[in-house]
């Protein structure tokens, strides 16, 4: 890992280096001889014996106690002078401070008011005057599910009138807005609430844009509450590093990948994969021709109005000044793609020879992965892999109550997990408003479709198991977690992240 940052162009890339490699030390190598895990040599606790008799590949050097202090402390084997150790160096912090407009905005501000159609505004916003007192109009959260279940079945037939009115009478004895100290429960049915309201006021088909934001400083709350994520919960790093080792034993040793991503984000789950590419090169055996540069080519598909410029443009200059670091060819394009146009997206090409592989979120990103016209783009690109990141509870085939009931209960979980591991009361308000809200409305508020394994099934996708390399480094992952109550379930071909009982996230693999 060192030997990567020798390679760089100086001070500041060293950190920005070690930004997207932070996270990567935590996991290890499966003793089993499998494909090279996304973590060789830099998991967080040393190999043990068995573990290294067991493998045929050469007996790493010795780490040093100082060196696995340093992987400890979030640094690299080489320890980062005492003034870069005492700043923030998270990927999503770093690529905040790196682009002057950012600057002019305080991430740390309390979230904005939502900001809702005129038609919601008098549901979602109340007079003062009209707000009973909290003591009087308090409401047990099985209590306030149940209304809300019943609103859903009423919408389900079409009654609007009545599903307005008894979310009316829920919005003065639900919290809003997110981030009070009430019980995870209560919390999601608010936001289970809300998405609602979007839905019974404006109930048609395609006029509803979730999780979009307008603002350059949305963008600034959006980095902040991600960031906030990564520190609280083991889901963000549970995804990536799992859907990159599924890559590498696909990919095998391809030199150009072109990764086609439905939800791109601010990019940071490609940075492990970068990695690998550059260790791989720097490992390769002798050649008295130099072997070509690894390239990667990450093409984000975006459905119109769903990601701000700002966003876009700082998940392109981050990810290009880390490829820049480890000395690997990037390129990276965005792409708008509607999902209910008939036409395939302009712009979407692959180059021969590269090795194909598509990120398909499930539950949390858009364009909806389910649609027939997304999975037909998919398959012209023929990849090699697709990978599946399944946020939980999306069943849309069900009728709207029973999906309702699911959507609150996931999300109930996902906010108990974060109170379980102490996360800051402001950190949790902008992940309540910038991450967990969007996915809510847009698990409400999409396409009414099959499950999607089956879609995916009937559009001639097969089902691939994930390695034991994926399997190993996902439980050192949560074994590295310091809150109790996060577990690894093997189901089927899959693997599911779990807090107590319920499912927070799943990844699986996919072959045409």
């Amino acid at each position: 890992m060192s030997e990567l940052q020798d390679d760089g162009a100086g001070g500041n890339g060293q950190d920005e280096a070690a930004a997207f490699a932070s996270p990567a030390k935590r996991l290890r190598r499966s003793p089993a001889p499998e494909p090279t895990s996304v973590l060789y040599n830099r998991s967080p606790s040393p190999p043990t014996s068995s573990s290294l008799a067991s493998s045929s590949a050469p007996e790493p050097p010795p780490i040093s106690a100082e060196d696995w202090e340093a992987v400890l402390s979030g640094g690299d084997m080489a320890a980062p002078p005492a003034a870069a150790r005492s700043q923030d160096t998270s990927f999503l912090r770093w690529i905040m401070d790196a682009d002057a407009q950012v600057d002019a905005f305080d991430p740390f501000l309390p979230p904005p008011p939502c900001q809702e159609t005129a038609a919601v505004e008098p549901f979602l916003h109340p007079q003062p005057q009209l707000q009973l007192p909290v003591a009087e109009e308090d409401l047990g959260p099985g209590a306030a599910v149940d209304e809300l279940l019943e609103a859903a079945r009423r919408a389900d037939t079409g009654d609007f009138t009545g599903a307005r009115e008894i979310l009316a009478r829920l919005n003065h004895r639900l919290p809003l807005p997110p981030g009070h100290p009430h019980p995870p429960l209560l919390r999601a049915a608010a936001h289970l609430r809300d998405a609602l309201l979007r839905l019974v006021v404006t109930p048609a088909p395609g006029t509803l844009q979730p999780g979009s934001v307008s603002t350059p400083l949305d963008v600034v709350l959006k980095v902040a509450a991600h960031r906030a994520l990564a520190d609280a919960s083991p889901t963000v790093q549970f995804a990536s590093f799992t859907s990159t080792q599924a890559l590498l034993d696909a990919l095998g040793g391809a030199r150009r990948v072109h990764v086609v991503d439905l939800d791109v984000g601010f990019g940071g789950r490609w940075a492990p994969l970068m990695q690998e590419l550059a260790l791989q090169w720097r490992r390769a055996p002798f050649s008295p021709l130099p072997l070509p540069l690894p390239c990667l080519k990450v093409t984000a598909l975006v459905s119109p109005g769903s990601a701000h410029r700002l966003e876009l443009r700082l998940t392109h200059e981050g990810l290009t000044r880390f490829a820049a670091e480890l000395g690997i060819s990037f390129e990276f394009n965005a792409v708008v793609f509607d999902p209910l146009d008939t036409f395939p997206p302009t712009g979407l090409s692959v180059a021969p020879g590269d090795a194909v592989a598509v990120h398909l979120p499930i539950g949390s990103g858009a364009p909806s992965p389910a649609l027939p016209t997304t999975l037909r783009v998919v398959k012209q690109l023929r990849p090699a892999i697709v990978v599946c990141v399944d946020h939980g509870c999306h069943r849309g085939d069900l009728p709207l109550s029973h999906h309702a009931l699911n959507v609150v209960r996931s999300s109930a979980a996902f906010l108990e997990s974060l109170d379980a591991a102490g996360a800051p009361a402001d950190a949790v308000a902008r992940l309540e408003q910038y991450v967990l809200r969007p996915r809510v409305e847009r698990l409400l508020l999409g396409d009414r479709m099959p499950p999607w394994q089956t879609m995916l099934a009937s559009a001639g996708f097969a089902l691939v198991q994930l390695s034991n390399a994926a399997e190993a480094q996902a439980e050192c992952l949560v074994g590295r977690t310091p809150t109790p109550g996060f577990h690894v379930e093997k189901r089927q071909a899959a693997l599911a992240l779990r807090w107590q009982e319920s499912e927070l996230v799943t990844v699986s693999a996919w072959r045409c």
